[in-house]
């Protein structure tokens, strides 16, 4: 089993003992046929599973596609060579999910009339008032959004579900 702090160095105890970070990748590409599953398989060919997935920020004929994962700097460097070489990519960015540049929004239904506000360790805006019976929208850093997630779910929130913003 693997450890998990987000963000941070963990270590894959169940395997080779590589220490692993997450990451967060930007992948400009053509918006046609194929593009979506290449990306796919460059990262999952590769033994590593993709925790987050999601296309948008379309600008004429390409979009961004964002992903999360994690892995090892060896690994995460010859995924990103092997994105770029891709036809149809025009552009990679890779960061670590816990860097600031990485911004995150998100939204959280809790019990009917049960009041919910991000924990005060999160440097989170928001809005809403969940005791009315609506949402709470928040955004911030990845790690900080995660982090109300977390305290909601832990607080018996119905639902709750957050996306990267592009960078």
């Amino acid at each position: 089993m693997m450890e998990r702090i987000s963000g941070t160095p963990i270590r894959d105890l169940a395997s080779t003992g590589q220490v692993r970070v997450r990451y967060v990748a930007y992948v400009r590409a053509a918006d046609r046929p194929g593009s979506l599953t290449a990306v796919a398989e460059v990262i999952s060919g590769r033994g590593v599973s993709i925790e987050f997935f999601a296309t948008g920020d379309r600008r004429g004929n390409n979009v961004l596609l964002t992903l999360v994962f994690a892995t090892s700097h060896r690994l995460q460097s010859l995924i990103e060579r092997t994105l770029l070489g891709l036809s149809g990519v025009e552009e990679v960015t890779m960061v670590s999910a816990d860097s600031p540049q990485v911004r995150a929004a998100g939204v959280v239904h809790a019990l009917a009339g049960r009041r919910f506000v991000p924990p005060p360790d999160t440097a989170v805006t928001w809005s809403g008032d969940t005791s009315l019976d609506q949402p709470l929208l928040v955004e911030g850093t990845l790690i900080d959004v995660e982090a109300v997630m977390d305290a909601a779910r832990r607080d018996g929130a119905v639902l709750t579900s957050w996306m990267l913003l592009p960078p």
